[in-house]
């Protein structure tokens, strides 16, 4: 039994623009999509593709019909052409030190790209057609701040341009002689806008009382053959049927960032973070047990949200433990959880890590090393080791080794993850990785970046598996981004890795062969999988833009069904291994194919 909820908006993130043609049938929706930083000691955003969107909507329907996802920056306007099929996009930021960026896009809808106004630009704040539809202006900040960032951070300037026809080449723009914009004009254009307006607003075009807003899904795991749990920003944890019936969500304070199982037990990491602008001394890292007492549709009463929420918070979700910082965690098998500080937002001197044996209840705070969350983070899940990776010495972040934590927290080092060399790209970053028991034996699968000091420099990264016993690679493949989740799929013989360009790859756990590389699609739109779990046939992912998905064995297709199958996949091969016919990543031209979620 569910209970049912308000509809929700397709192929948005968080809204931070609305805005509407001039005959009001079409709307147009910015917003941005979450970072993966979750739980606060984890990051990743190497080759990342996704993050700001302009999606267009028609009355009728909460899906989409167009989107575009090229940005760089958060928009701040879009404006409609008076009358053809183009907008006019204007977005930036502050970097935070000195520059204004930003840009300025026109994009045909009926088109994939879009065609930049001006080589560079300071940040747009404002943007608009004349009654011809001839001409864009802007409203744009200083390039810099200056000597004087107050005047600055008030300060706009107009600039003037053609609108873009086929074939047009990006100006170069001069703002020596521009106009400034109005003191009682410039108030208006600068005033941050209302979230809870905005949605209103947006609500009343649609005619919806309300809709549900889920976000992120920050991680997904298995209960058993029937029943997965997940959780995001909306929840402390929700428990779902495997043909998406929702059977339970917990609320309270604070929202779940991870789910830990160990054994026959089930943890949700739930954050709550201190007053704003407090750094350290707060206490945002609980773990609650999942006990399913009153997990059925009885114990579960409408807010009339759009949600589910249990009359009794605790019922069926105790609080275990409470820390102070910020922690990610991993599990063994048996019932030991580890978790690792991170040092950066701890005070110094006193971050300690966590050690504790769910059956005993024992607990120790070893000082394990240091943690960042660029580095260090590695989480392997369904072990039978508890894993972690310490920088050479312990207190570095670099030369990196994998070691295993022993019951009395004892390291035990094993293999390095980079062989040492003499130059940046031996540093890793951005890491994630599964554990493999297999005919070759107990192993791991790790995938991350290599280290570049320029910023500007491609993607570079790796994946890989190494026996436990050996520091030898059995194969190694170049991968287009950062791993977001892997995951090790037995009874298919497949390492299932996402990854933060919005591809799904199915690799052959024992081989290294490449089985399917795919594009992940909601709706017809890209997205991003942030967390994945597997059961003996099948995967449960969760997205970027809150969809969460069973994959079962067919669907995914990782051994080829027929010739021409075969034949596709043996140019995706061909493509990482000879670079031949390839893109800047290394796979092969127009073989990828797509998994569509909806």
């Amino acid at each position: 039994m569910t209970t049912s909820t308000a509809p929700a908006l397709r192929g948005s993130g968080k809204i931070n623009g609305v805005f509407f043609n001039a005959a009001g049938d079409v709307a147009a929706v910015a917003s941005t999509f979450a970072l993966l930083a979750h739980p606060r000691a984890r990051a990743a955003y190497g080759g990342r593709t996704l993050r700001y969107r302009v999606a267009l909507y028609r009355r009728d329907s909460l899906v989409p019909f167009a989107a575009f996802d090229d940005l760089h920056y958060p928009v701040n306007d879009v404006a409609f052409h008076p009358a053809g099929t183009t907008v006019a996009i204007g977005g930036g930021s502050y970097d935070g030190g000195y520059l204004f960026e930003g840009e300025l896009i026109v994009w045909d809808w009926r088109e994939t790209h879009g065609v930049q106004l001006y080589n560079q630009v300071p940040e747009v704040v404002r943007c608009h057609y004349n009654a011809a539809g001839d001409q864009i202006e802007a409203w744009v900040r200083p390039w810099d701040d200056g000597d004087d960032a107050c005047d600055a951070f008030d300060a706009l300037f107009r600039v003037q341009a053609p609108a873009p026809c086929p074939g047009s080449q990006a100006l170069n723009l001069h703002m020596e002689a521009a106009p400034s914009v109005p003191a009682e004009l410039r108030a208006q254009a600068l005033r941050a806008p209302d979230i809870q307006e905005l949605e209103a607003r947006l609500q009343a075009w649609f005619g919806v009382a309300r809709w549900t807003h889920r976000g992120a899904i920050l991680d997904v795991a298995w209960l058993d053959h029937d029943r997965y749990a997940a959780v995001h920003q909306g929840c402390q944890l929700e428990v779902y049927h495997r043909n998406g019936d929702r059977l339970a969500t917990h609320t309270g304070a604070g929202h779940g960032v991870e789910i830990i199982t160990s054994g026959k037990q089930v943890l949700a990491h739930v954050v709550e973070s201190g007053p704003a602008g407090q750094i350290v001394g707060r206490q945002d890292a609980r773990l609650y047990t999942y006990t399913g007492a009153g997990a059925d549709a009885n114990a579960y009463t409408s807010t009339g949200t759009g949600t589910i929420a249990n009359a009794d918070t605790n019922a069926g979700l105790p609080l275990t433990r409470a820390y102070d910082g910020e922690f990610t965690f991993s599990a063994t098998q048996q019932g030991r959880i580890l978790g690792r500080q991170n040092r950066v937002t701890a005070q110094p001197g006193q971050a300690r890590d966590v050690l504790l044996d769910l059956a005993t209840g024992v607990e120790h705070r070893p000082d394990l090393g240091h943690y960042d969350c660029f580095n260090h983070y590695l989480r392997i899940r369904h072990a039978p080791y508890l894993f972690l990776l310490q920088g050479t010495p312990a207190s570095s972040h670099e030369r990196k080794t994998l070691c295993v934590v022993q019951p009395d927290g004892a390291v035990r080092r094993l293999w390095p993850v980079l062989k040492a060399s003499n130059d940046a790209a031996s540093h890793a970053m951005e890491l994630c990785g599964a554990y493999v028991d297999d005919a070759l034996g107990p192993g791991l699968v790790i995938g991350g970046k290599h280290y570049s000091p320029n910023v500007r420099a491609p993607y570079a990264g790796f994946i890989y598996r190494k026996p436990l016993d050996r520091d030898r690679e059995l194969w190694r493949r170049p991968i287009p981004a950062s791993p977001s989740a892997i995951v090790h799929m037995p009874a298919l013989n497949l390492i299932a890795a996402a990854f933060l360009d919005g591809s799904l790859q199915l690799i052959d756990a024992q081989t290294g062969v490449l089985r399917r590389y795919a594009r992940v699609r909601v709706d017809g739109l890209p997205t991003l999988i942030f967390a994945m779990d597997a059961d003996a046939q099948s995967l449960v992912v969760g997205t970027v833009d809150g969809t969460i998905k069973v994959l079962e064995a067919g669907q995914l297709g990782g051994a080829p069904a027929d010739a021409a199958q075969a034949k596709r996949q043996a140019s995706d091969q061909a493509g990482f291994d000879s670079g031949a016919d390839a893109d800047a990543n290394g796979y092969a031209l127009g073989t990828a194919s797509v998994i569509n979620l909806d």
